[in-house]
């Protein structure tokens, strides 16, 4: 009898940890497309020491994103790296101090970090996705966006070109994604 039971206690224990990391894991905020309001001016970049890990998982989810554009007929978009330094900035900023937003604390905005960045922008957009216990957080991070509305729309808008992804994981073992999509 012992037998028979073990089998059902390892089943349970599987199904809990299959069940809890859906309910952990995708948040998503309504995404962000604005036109430009004034900004512009220069690029940016930074000199830090970024690990493999993070540098994978932003690869992984940039490729991604340019899978789903290719399904639809769109060009790639092309990684620009001080797009890239801003977008990793915020998903820092958000694994440091706790939040998950848009907007800092401070009400500072998506368009407003590329604009203090430097980075001459016509048109920008912004995902965020925020998720944890998944093998693929990159895979699981993309098919939250193509699973909402507005995600998707900044993913297969044609008039973007620009793009940098941005991961960073947090105290709590979040990975927090952030991608942002520029006209410049």
């Amino acid at each position: 009898m012992q037998s028979r039971r073990r089998p059902s206690r390892i089943l349970l224990v599987l199904v809990f940890f299959a069940i809890v990391p859906l309910l952990l894991g995708q948040q998503e905020c309504v995404p962000t497309t604005v036109p430009d309001d004034g900004g512009g001016g220069g690029g940016g970049g930074g000199g830090e020491t970024v690990p493999a890990s993070i540098l994978d998982l932003e690869l992984d989810a940039y490729a991604l994103v340019n899978q789903e554009r290719a399904a639809y007929g769109l060009g790639a978009l092309i990684m620009d790296e001080s797009v890239r330094a801003v977008a990793r900035a915020h998903s820092e900023d958000m694994a440091n101090r706790g939040y998950f937003s848009h907007d800092t604390p401070e009400g500072v905005t998506s368009s407003q970090r590329l604009t203090n960045a430097g980075i001459p922008w016509r048109m920008m957009g912004e995902n965020i996705a925020k998720n944890m216990g998944y093998a693929d957080p990159a895979y699981v991070a993309v098919d939250g966006w193509m699973n909402s509305a507005g995600h998707r729309a900044n993913i297969l808008n044609g008039d973007f070109t620009h793009t940098g992804m941005g991961v960073a994981v947090d105290a709590d073992g979040y990975t927090i994604f952030t991608q942002v999509f520029v006209t410049p």
